[in-house]
C-alpha cells in the first residue's frame, strides 16, 4: 500500500494554515477508491464518509488498505469539525497498524487544532518517527506544536527545516515572517 500526504488537513486546525492532511491510498475497491479521493480533495459530503464507511463494512480490504480506509474517514469526519469521530478512527487505523504514520499526525493534527501543541508534539514526533512521507509538513506541524508550547527557538528550528525541505511551499516562509530573530 502507497500512502499520500497531501496538503489538506491541518487546515482544520484554529491557526491560519493552508490544508494539510494524510490521506491513505487505499487499494481495495471502488468505495475504498472514493474515500480515498474524498480525502484528498477534502470533500466533506456525505457521500465520501459513507463510500468510506460502507468500505469498511463491504469491500474485503487488507489490514493495511483498512487501516488506511479508517484515516481517510478521520481526515474527513475531521474537516467536518467531528473531532470525537475523527480521533476515534484514526485509533482504529493505528490497532490494525501502529507504523501508519498519517495515522499519528492525524491524531498530532487534530491536538493542534484545539491549540494543544504539548499532546500534539508526540503524536507528530511518532509520525515523524515512522517516516512521514512529507517531512516538511509534519516538521511544520512540530514547528507550530513548538509555538503553541512557548518552545520558539525549536519552533523556529522546525519551521526553517520545513522551508528547507519544500522551499516551494509557502506556508513556512509564512509563519517565519512572523519570527523577529535578534542577536543576544
Amino acid at each position: 500500500m502507497r500512502t499520500l500526504t497531501v496538503a489538506a488537513g491541518i487546515a482544520c486546525m484554529m491557526i491560519p494554515l493552508s490544508s494539510a492532511s494524510a490521506a491513505v491510498l487505499s487499494v481495495g475497491g471502488p468505495l475504498s477508491q472514493n474515500c480515498y479521493d474524498s480525502a484528498l480533495a477534502n470533500d466533506t459530503r456525505e457521500i465520501g464518509i459513507d463510500s468510506c464507511t460502507r468500505a469498511l463494512s463491504e469491500e474485503p480490504l487488507s489490514t493495511r488498505d483498512r487501516a488506511g480506509t479508517f484515516v481517510n474517514r478521520g481526515i474527513l469526519q475531521m474537516a467536518r469539525g467531528k473531532d470525537v469521530l475523527a480521533d476515534a478512527d484514526f485509533d482504529a487505523a493505528l490497532r490494525l497498524d501502529r507504523d501508519l504514520a498519517d495515522a499519528w499526525l492525524n491524531k498530532g493534527f487534530l491536538r493542534l487544532r484545539r491549540g494543544d501543541g504539548r499532546a500534539a508534539l508526540p503524536l507528530l514526533q511518532s509520525g515523524i518517527d515512522r517516516g512521514a512521507r512529507r517531512q516538511a509538513q509534519a516538521i511544520f506541524a512540530r514547528g507550530v506544536a513548538y509555538e503553541q508550547m512557548g518552545q520558539f527557538n525549536l519552533a523556529y528550528a522546525d519551521l526553517r527545516r520545513a522551508q528547507e525541505l519544500e522551499p516551494g511551499w509557502s506556508m513556512p516562509r509564512e509563519y517565519l515572517a512572523d519570527f523577529q530573530v535578534s542577536q543576544r
